[in-house]
């Protein structure tokens, strides 16, 4: 079976359009399953009906004109249900609808399953039969099987498709994704792309022959210096004949094998990478469809060569690529590193594909400030590159060739955001104090980027989150002792008197060392924050030391250790801690300043740690809760996985009642406590906040001025009795409905503005 269900994805990933997939897809799955006729219905729901789009068995006339009601006929019932129907004698289903038009008269043995991508349900997968049986249980596997392996395929396919009609017609296409920093940015996208495939990119042609010629000819001979570089570098470590295949390689290079196909397909106006394609695509086939299991292995090295020649190609029109004025990043996964190399004058937007608005480099825009969406499923990238484009993270959607109507939209929209921000910042420094009389301390969390903290430093109350491990993440080995002292001693001094929260390394996770690369197959679970530095002492020794020296003078540093599980390992890191303060006022003892102690605390980002806070009293000076990850770990959702990314959400009764459970304990206790996690930033959460006794929130810079205005205009008697409200409810949905309707009674409706944007009309694909 999963040879059969590999042959047939393979084939309907290369055909270049939807029409050629599904001819290609019912005719594998009619031949798989040996059967008469195999049929493919698509949903359109902007008529609420299925469309047949392919068959082999019925009348091929009806294709793309018959259509059966979402509730009609036996496929609509496979779709309401979204499980197969398995029948020997469709007919006598009450059911069934008699379609002259399809001529299915002759068949009575009937099998469907539903096409379901991303919990929708695409279309219905039919076969059926002129002898009345019921289909096996093998083939009724294989045909969910293979409609669970090829829906995100016939996804993409369809969503290409589109694009392409739309282009033709110029109408707008919406994609949805998830809204990861909020705001609108106007401009053409840019597409980054680490991993380079022939599956990655449609088929387009050209205008200069010469040119694409010239640039084929310059990517084989890249490729071969490629081959030679490669040769030499084994030749002390392996034998001449296992050398041999560089010098085949460079054969299937020549003109005769490759260079003359793939200039005739340039000739006959493809450009040089979809006649790479082209060319190479046939090649392997032909070997596939070879008996010799030596000569169908061919196949694996035609591709590899046809890949670096195309790598080749990419970086070439790459290295001739300007960043535009409004540029719209696009990635697969965006990463800290895609981010950076882009002018920060000119980067106005961030689409990711894969990956959750939750993520590191998530967390990362959004300090930024720059809009971003994450999570846009099945966007064909290179489609995109170069096209104008409206990114609405308010609402997750991105507007791909928008018309001049909507442009003119999004720029109003743009310009009240705007005057929405001034009215934020107006109040920048007045004190974060509510209607009546209670003060809130508002921190920054900083540290990701590196170049503007310093510069945030104005109308705060100090760091409630220093993220050192930014830092570590942007060097290309472990910083020195002497350069962490550098640069803490230079934050310490920008944000003084303020106190700076310094948290101490946290790697792991989706925050990685390239110079340290750990590989789990569980990172989240894994080997992170304190357990990273206790197995390292030595670097974990090394770090302390460099905020203590760095303290020296200031006295504005306090140490929050993340990841703890457990009292002893409080312990332990207490214990390095006090080594290195022993150790350095030994060498300090002649000079002029001297080493203080800072106050210690933890972060309660674990489950476990939440139920110790009666120890965490008598062993440490603060806490701090990390709403992200305790929201992770109480869900169980890896809050980087886009496929889950909806599951994540704080406002889940279940995070809210853990998190009022803390404060209630912590000032049982005595126990100072803050919150440093995504939630303070947004004024919804930052209102439940204080209502449950959190007096220390700690958010993005761009976030704070948002926070303090609500926060001003309101008084926390009310606050309490909305949190009473949303501790009984069931669900997120209703909490956050709660807070809503509790913002607009207040006359605060601009805050919904802020935080969800604007609905329109435009479709969605």
């Amino acid at each position: 079976m999963l040879a059969v269900l590999r042959q047939i994805a393979e084939a309907v990933s290369q055909q270049p359009d939807l029409t050629s997939s599904l001819k290609c897809f019912v005719s594998s799955v009619r031949h798989a399953i040996n059967t008469e006729c195999c049929s493919v219905y698509f949903a359109d729901y902007s008529q609420d009906d299925f469309v047949l789009m392919a068959t082999e068995g019925l009348n091929p006339s009806a294709v793309g004109n018959f259509r059966i009601g979402f509730t009609e006929g036996l496929v609509g019932l496979v779709a309401q249900r979204e499980e197969p129907i398995n029948l020997a004698f469709a007919q006598t289903h009450p059911r069934f609808m008699l379609a002259p038009e399809v001529k299915e008269d002759n068949y009575n043995a009937f099998l469907a399953v539903p096409i379901v991508h991303q919990k929708k349900v695409m279309g219905v997968i039919v076969v059926q039969q002129k002898i009345a049986r019921v289909f096996t249980q093998d083939e009724e596997s294989l045909l969910v099987t293979l409609s669970a392996q090829l829906a995100s395929q016939l996804a993409l396919v369809e969503i290409k498709e589109l694009l392409k009609q739309d282009e033709i017609t110029h109408q707008t296409s919406c994609l949805k994704g998830l809204s990861g920093a909020p705001g609108i940015a106007i401009g053409h996208a840019f597409v980054v792309m680490p991993k380079l495939d022939f599956a990655s990119f449609e088929s387009q042609k050209c205008q200069s022959v010469s040119a694409e010629i010239a640039l084929f000819k310059q990517a084989v001979s890249a490729t071969r210096q490629d081959f030679n570089h490669m040769s030499v570098q084994l030749s002390d470590n392996v034998s001449s004949e296992t050398r041999a295949v560089f010098q085949v390689y460079q054969n299937l290079l020549d003109a005769k094998s490759l260079g003359n196909s793939v200039e005739r397909e340039i000739n006959a106006g493809w450009c040089a990478k979809s006649a790479l394609k082209i060319v190479i695509e046939n090649l392997a086939n032909q070997f596939l469809a070879m008996q010799d299991e030596y000569l169908r292995e061919r196949a694996i090295d035609i591709k590899d060569i046809g890949l670096r020649v195309l790598h080749h190609l990419h970086d070439t029109e790459q290295a001739h690529k300007t960043y535009p004025e409004n540029t719209i990043l696009v990635a697969d996964v965006l990463t800290p590193t895609m981010l950076a190399e882009v002018p920060r004058e000119k980067i106005a937007g961030v689409i990711s594909v894969s990956g959750a608005a939750n993520s590191h480099a998530s967390i990362l825009t959004r300090a930024l400030g720059i809009p971003a969406i994450w999570g846009v499923s099945e966007l064909p990238l290179l489609q995109v590159d170069g096209k104008e484009v409206i990114l609405d993270a308010y609402a997750g959607r991105l507007y791909i060739s928008p018309s001049s109507m909507l442009l003119r939209e999004y720029t109003q929209i743009k310009k009240q955001e705007g005057l929405l921000h001034d009215q934020f910042e107006s109040e920048h420094h007045l004190a974060a104090e509510t209607l009546d009389g209670e003060h809130v301390k508002l921190l920054v969390n900083a540290g990701l980027e590196l170049s503007s903290d310093l510069a945030s430093a104005n109308f705060m109350d100090g760091v409630g989150l220093y993220r050192t491990e930014a830092w570590f993440m942007q060097k290309n080995a472990f910083p020195t002792q002497a350069e962490q002292e550098a640069w803490y001693r230079q934050v310490l001094s920008a944000y003084y008197p303020s106190p700076v929260v310094m948290r101490t390394l946290d790697i792991g996770g989706d925050k990685m060392l390239s110079y340290f690369d750990v590989k789990e197959e569980n990172p989240f679970l894994g080997w992170r924050g304190v357990r990273v530095s206790l197995d390292h002492p030595e670097l974990f020794l090394d770090q302390l030391k460099a905020m203590l020296k760095a303290n020296a003078g200031l006295g504005n540093l306090k140490i929050l250790f993340p990841m703890v599980t457990d009292v002893s390992e409080v312990s332990q890191a207490k214990r390095l801690l006090e080594r290195a303060y022993y150790e350095l006022e030994d060498e300090w003892s002649d000079e002029f300043y001297t080493i203080e102690m800072p106050e210690v605390g933890v972060m309660l980002e674990v489950p476990s740690s939440v139920f110790l806070i009666p120890e965490w009293a008598e062993k440490v000076d603060f806490c701090s809760v990390g709403s992200n990850d305790l929201t992770q770990y109480l869900l169980a959702v890896d809050r980087t996985n886009a496929r889950v990314a909806e599951l994540f959400n704080p406002y889940h009764p279940a995070v809210l009642r853990v998190l009022n459970t803390i404060a209630a304990q912590c000032q049982q206790f005595e126990l100072p406590f803050s919150l440093c996690g995504e939630l303070a930033a947004d004024p919804e959460g930052a209102i439940l906040l204080v209502a449950m006794g959190y007096r220390s929130l700690s958010m993005n810079p761009g976030s704070i001025n948002q926070v303090k205005w609500a926060l001003r205009r309101l008084e926390v008697r009310f606050m309490e009795d909305l949190l009473a409200e949303c501790l009984m409810q069931p669900s997120a949905i209703l909490v956050q409905r709660l807070v809503r309707n509790f913002i607009v009674e207040h006359g605060l409706s601009q805050l919904l503005y802020t935080c969800h944007g604007l609905n329109d009309p435009i479709k969605s694909v």
